[in-house]
């Protein structure tokens, strides 16, 4: 069964025709952006993010040519994706232990960009240290739901989990989070007071 986005149809045109470097080209101008932001998302820390970020089109470069359109690319990247951020997650966590004497702990990178303005900086900031307090898995599941507007189903395929469990780790993710948020709001009005 194909799965062939319409806004693909150029690249996969591309890919049957053997020019993968174009293929490889739309690729990257039409996706990247988002691969990136959800390597961020999951990394918290914008320089490793574009590395790995690399790391997926290298491999789906090398990759093109095998890609029969079983799902769609944008999907198909995706997974890929995901198991990139958790090799440079494994990765980051052993060089911390090393250089920590064998803490394990993982201390994000949570600045936003200068140009934010400090509002936008401060809700960004409680909104990813809320994120941290979730497990990786529900940090996960609501990223690709909400940032990146993923279906359960293209979720499934990317986290290969059912997407039921998907549906149901997003529902019992969201009240925690909007606790936590409305914690740290309350934190910051009476620090403010």
């Amino acid at each position: 069964m194909m799965f062939i986005d319409p806004d693909d149809d150029d690249v996969t045109g591309y890919i049957e025709r053997g020019e993968l470097r174009t293929a490889l080209h739309h690729l990257m101008k039409r996706h990247r952006p988002r691969v990136y932001h959800y390597c961020s998302t999951a990394l918290r820390d914008p320089d490793l993010a574009d590395d790995v970020c690399q790391q997926i089109f290298i491999q789906a470069f090398r990759d093109l040519s095998r890609f029969h359109g079983r799902s769609k690319i944008r999907i198909w990247l995706f997974g890929i994706a995901r198991h990139r951020i958790l090799d440079a997650a494994k990765a980051r966590r052993r060089r911390l232990a090393h250089v920590q004497g064998g803490l394990d702990e993982d201390a994000p990178d949570v600045r936003p960009s200068p140009a934010e303005s400090l509002d936008e900086r401060r809700r960004r900031a409680a909104l990813a240290r809320s994120l941290e307090r979730l497990d990786h898995r529900a940090r996960r599941a609501l990223v690709l739901r909400y940032q990146e507007g993923l279906t359960f189903e293209e979720m499934a395929a990317v986290c290969r989990e059912k997407p039921g469990t998907l549906a149901a780790r997003v529902a019992r993710a969201l009240p925690v989070l909007r606790a936590e948020l409305e914690s740290r709001q309350r934190v910051a009005r009476s620090v403010g007071a």
